[in-house]
């Protein structure tokens, strides 16, 4: 596997030195060249890996169109990510299905609501123009990673290798997190890549460092490590699933964002009850390495500005929940985002406002919840609802039927618990499910809905192993 991490940072690397360092003649060659070299591939969690990093985000590098390729002239350039999705399709279309996914149904009633939503938006006022249509066209191919995933990553191991190329960079993240904390600039600002990030800052200015690198990575890596650490197959060493776990929840502290530290501590509270079942020798190796890690980052004394910082942050929340909507003046999403959707909602509340031009103008991914309903409606968000209620409720009664003392038994809850702290995120810091997606946010819903379902299939038919 060491051999095979090595190539998979080398592609990474790779993309950015020819991104950030080179022509973008030279760069468009360099993506067309990594396009045809998936195309051959057979190793699909390895491109996967590579094109997640590459569309999330890598130590400053990367992120939303920063590797595009202008392929219609007159039109916008797209992303390699959108390109990598659709070649996918393609595979997955020859490859074949080896199995059915128990949620089928209600997937596909949710891509023909999709369509109803696309062609509503067209009735209710939507610019004809091809750069609009180019829009809607981009933001909803990367759904399609719900049918071409479970068809390309049809194997336990290949999420293992999946999971085993983005652990290193869930340390990368922690790394860039106390580098721009101590520096005051981000890695790729440091190695001249990319301009001054306007999050960056001296913290002893009094300002709390705001920044977050690999938001999407890090959510995937702390997957991976809660379900391999439940599954107790010698994946990998059990102290580098607890130090990407401890990593992945510094990160996102130091990041100061309320809604994440929530998230991920919601999300460990629940599997500390009811995967590990308060397993002490586990909570001590787990609280051992994080306190390690800990030790380590403040070592450094401008980091412990911005732990007490993010701390302060953290108590903001006593605000709200003594009735301060705005949780002391910083939860503007409450007071000021949310009534402002909500009230165009209640304009069209049934089946909502579609691809229009009134979605566009008022879209406000703060507020996710309440712009699903302005998007979809009552009836699309129901329909969502009614999606994650069952595919969790599968694998709970999929938990259930087996013994007391089966080794998997707790495997399939690791889906619940992580989609539950999940959604808390999703509700409160930034809308992660929706009737369209970016290419970073389609493949963890992708690969998150895809795993759960290859999951189920495997425990209900007998094929994981459980040797110890």
């Amino acid at each position: 596997m060491l051999r095979e991490i090595t190539i998979f940072l080398s592609l990474v690397v790779g993309t950015v030195f020819t991104t950030y360092y080179t022509s973008p003649a030279v760069a468009s060659l360099y993506y067309l060249g990594m396009l045809a070299a998936y195309f051959r591939s057979t190793n699909e969690a390895l491109w996967l890996a590579v094109f997640l990093v590459v569309s999330d985000g890598f130590i400053g590098f990367f992120g939303p169109y920063q590797t595009t390729l202008s392929m219609i002239p007159g039109l916008p350039p797209i992303e390699i990510g959108q390109l990598y999705i659709l070649l996918t399709i393609v595979k997955a279309f020859q490859k074949g299905a080896s199995y059915q996914l128990y949620y089928k149904g209600l997937l596909t009633a949710l891509f023909i609501y999709l369509l109803f939503l696309i062609a509503q938006g067209f009735t209710m006022g939507l610019n004809i123009q091809m750069n609009i249509i180019f829009r809607i066209i981009k933001e909803t191919v990367p759904l399609l990673l719900f049918f071409s995933i479970p068809r390309l990553m049809d194997t336990e191991e290949a999420y293992a290798k999946f999971f085993g190329y983005l652990f290193p960079i869930a340390f990368s993240a922690l790394f860039a997190q106390v580098f721009t904390i101590t520096m005051g600039s981000t890695p790729s600002e440091f190695l001249g890549g990319t301009k001054a990030d306007p999050l960056a800052f001296n913290v002893n200015e009094g300002r709390t460092y705001r920044g977050f690198f690999s938001s999407g990575t890090i959510l995937m890596t702390f997957l991976g490590a809660l379900y391999f650490l439940a599954r107790k197959e010698k994946f990998f060493p059990t102290v580098i699933l607890y130090a990407v776990l401890a990593a992945d929840f510094l990160a996102v502290f130091l990041s100061a964002t309320r809604g994440w530290v929530l998230s991920l501590g919601f999300i460990s509270f629940l599997y500390l009850v009811f995967v590990m079942r308060f397993n002490v020798k586990r909570i001590l190796i787990l609280a051992v390495t994080g306190v390690a890690l800990f030790i380590g980052i403040m070592s450094f004394p401008i980091v412990g500005k911005q732990v007490d910082n993010a701390l302060r942050r953290m108590f903001t929340l006593s605000a709200l929940a003594s009735g301060d909507a705005t949780a002391g003046g910083t939860l503007v999403r409450l007071s000021e985002r949310s009534p402002r959707v909500v009230k165009k909602w209640l304009e069209s509340p049934l089946t909502g406002w579609g691809f229009s031009n009134t979605f566009m103008k008022y879209s406000d991914l703060h507020v996710a919840n309440q712009n699903i309903l302005m998007h979809a409606g009552i009836v699309g968000f129901l329909l969502m609802l009614l999606f994650f209620f069952y595919f969790n409720w599968k694998l709970f009664l999929c938990s259930a039927s087996l013994p007391r003392s089966h080794p998997l038994k707790e495997v399939p809850l690791v889906f619940i618990v992580f989609f539950l702290g999940w959604f808390l995120l999703h509700s409160s810091s930034g809308q992660y499910f929706s009737y369209y997606q970016a290419p970073a946010e389609g493949i963890l819903l992708g690969v998150f809905f895809s795993f759960g379902g290859l999951l189920y299939h495997l425990i209900t038919n007998n094929k994981l192993n459980t040797s110890n």
